[in-house]
């Protein structure tokens, strides 16, 4: 009689690569020595601890201790993802108590802050794998973990709070070394200031920076910080700045310039006032244009964007391979004005586009049509609409035939107003492609239900939770 262990051994990396819970992972893991070696690999190739998890300190105990103590496992470990880390002795805003309370009934020992460092210095120090470190928790970032960081060998991508004050020094960052990407959350004055000497510590192999400061706060990341840094990014590919007031064109040119061909990601958000749009564009075609362009995110610089505005976006991107464009407004704006630039973008890029994200910036079902019309390779699309739209939005949807991820925020919902249902209203009637969907603050993933009633076969489409770790950008600032 034939059994399931009688399969080919080669059906079993396309039988995992389908599982993305670690919870899976791991009943894989379980089910015998073979699944064991293909399923281990990639429940510890990515590990990441989001603050809004049930018991998130305990389970960063966990995590930590087991890397401690099987150092054959951490080895496997390419990405960390640490969003939650205890501040210290006296860290309040996860309490054990009321995790304990929360769990209802696990008797999870409760550990000293002293013996989860101690397992979280000596866990990083077994990821000798490690190529992806994220900890972005402000005040949980210590010198130690730096230091621990630093002896990773294969380290090329850091994403870290730059809130350094009681928690390292900044000279610290300076021992990552031969890094590929940088990005500092909120950096401090401090950080800044040292962020000069750590690039040219890096040497030449950093091709992606990101600068994300609290929104309009941050008055220290200024055109001349930026001008001091260009000298130090030869190859740089991905440019992101958020949140910097006294940033203008000038200040971005100066970081662009050497790499105006080569540049592939351009992100310019919350800058100041005075950035002129038509400079930064007349400057890029002057020097070839930004050929090699394929995402760029933007924010409107004043209420509603202007004329002016669009124009010079029209401008820098015309010889761009442009494939995913966003743009945020500081406010719900204009009908008018938001459709003008979502025509202009489909005109000079139908041919590439695969993501169009439009925030605050409410559509016309008219501009809407016209994009899946003519987007013949459009698979995300975040859009805003009014909600006595939503429901002719759903014959205009079924014509992105390759869509796979839908977000939608409407404007004036009323209180009666249930996200489910029209989620699932929405997904029965479009294309069978689309695998992820938002409505207002809720996502979830789409599954098929396979059922057989009286020899029939019936397959009927449905709302799952998000399991795909890698949640996009718009989806995370939706909700939060």
């Amino acid at each position: 009689m034939a059994c399931f262990g009688d399969l080919p051994l080669d059906i079993l990396p396309l039988l995992v690569a389908n599982f993305s819970r670690p919870v899976h992972l791991a009943f894989l893991c379980l089910v015998n020595r073979t699944f064991y070696v293909f399923a281990v690999s990639k429940l510890y190739e990515r590990i990441s601890i989001y603050p809004w998890e049930l018991s998130v300190r305990s389970r960063v105990t966990k995590i930590f201790r087991t890397l401690a103590r099987h150092p054959n496992l951490a080895r496997l470990v390419h990405r960390l993802e640490i969003r939650h880390f205890p501040k210290g002795h006296h860290d309040s805003i996860y309490p054990y108590e009321q995790e304990r309370r929360l769990t209802q009934g696990h008797n999870d020992t409760f550990y000293p802050y002293e013996q989860i460092m101690e397992w979280c210095i000596k866990g990083l120090e077994n990821c000798v794998q490690l190529k992806s470190c994220t900890w972005t928790r402000d005040g949980s970032l210590k010198s130690v973990i730096l230091s621990s960081l630093s002896k990773c060998q294969d380290l090329n991508d850091i994403a870290i709070n730059g809130g350094h004050s009681g928690n390292y020094e900044p000279t610290d960052l300076i021992q990552l070394l031969h890094l590929r990407k940088i990005s500092l959350i909120m950096p401090s004055r401090s950080v800044l200031e040292i962020l000069p000497s750590w690039l040219k510590a890096t040497g030449q192999s950093l091709t992606s920076l990101t600068l994300n400061c609290k929104a309009n706060s941050n008055i220290h990341v200024t055109d001349s910080l930026l001008e001091s840094m260009s000298q130090y990014l030869p190859q740089l590919e991905h440019l992101n700045l958020a949140g910097c007031p006294r940033v203008t064109n000038s200040g971005v040119w100066s970081m662009i310039k050497d790499n105006v061909s080569n540049l592939k990601g351009l992100g310019l958000k919350r800058l100041s006032p005075a950035f002129d749009m038509l400079a930064l564009s007349e400057a890029c075609s002057k020097a070839g244009g930004l050929t090699s362009l394929l995402s760029v995110t933007l924010t409107t610089l004043s209420k509603y964007p202007t004329n002016a505005w669009i124009n010079g976006i029209l401008s820098l991107l015309e010889q761009s391979p442009l494939e995913a464009f966003q743009v945020y407004a500081s406010e719900s704006s204009q009908e008018a004005l938001a459709d003008r630039l979502c025509t202009r973008i489909v005109d000079q890029h139908r041919g590439q586009l695969v993501r169009l994200s439009f925030h605050r910036l409410r559509l016309s079902l008219d501009a809407i049509n016209y994009m899946c019309l003519n987007c013949n390779k459009l698979e995300q699309l975040f859009v805003l609409i009014n909600h006595a739209d939503a429901a002719s939005l759903v014959p205009i949807l079924a014509k992105a035939t390759q869509l796979r991820t839908l977000h939608i925020n409407t404007a004036g919902r009323p209180p009666q107003f249930t996200p489910a249902t029209c989620a699932l209203d929405i997904i029965r009637q479009c294309n069978a492609t689309i695998c992820q969907i938002g409505i207002g603050a809720m996502v979830w993933n789409v599954e098929r239900h396979v059922s057989v009633v009286d020899s029939i076969v019936r397959v009927d489409r449905c709302l799952a939770e998000a399991e795909n770790p890698d949640i996009p950008e718009q989806f995370l600032v939706i909700r939060m």
